[in-house]
C-alpha cells in the first residue's frame, strides 16, 4: 500500500501543476486541453480506486 500512496501523491502533485498552467497560466478560453485533462484524470483516479479496493478485498480474505 504504500508504494500506491506513493504513487498516489506523484500522481496528484503533476495533476495539480497541469490544472495550474491550463486554469491560471494560460489567457485562452476553456479549450479542449482541459476538457481532455479533466477526462484523463478521471480515468486514472478510478483506477486507482479500483486498485484500493482490490487491494483491501485481498487483504481481507487473506484474514478470513
Amino acid at each position: 500500500m504504500d508504494f500506491l500512496r506513493s504513487h498516489l501523491r506523484q500522481v496528484v502533485t503533476i495533476h495539480q501543476s497541469m490544472f495550474q498552467k491550463l486554469l491560471f497560466e494560460e489567457e485562452d478560453v476553456v479549450g479542449m486541453d482541459l476538457a481532455e485533462l479533466f477526462k484523463d484524470v478521471g480515468k486514472t483516479y478510478l483506477r486507482i480506486s479500483e486498485r484500493i479496493s482490490e487491494s483491501r478485498v485481498s487483504e481481507h480474505s487473506l484474514q478470513d
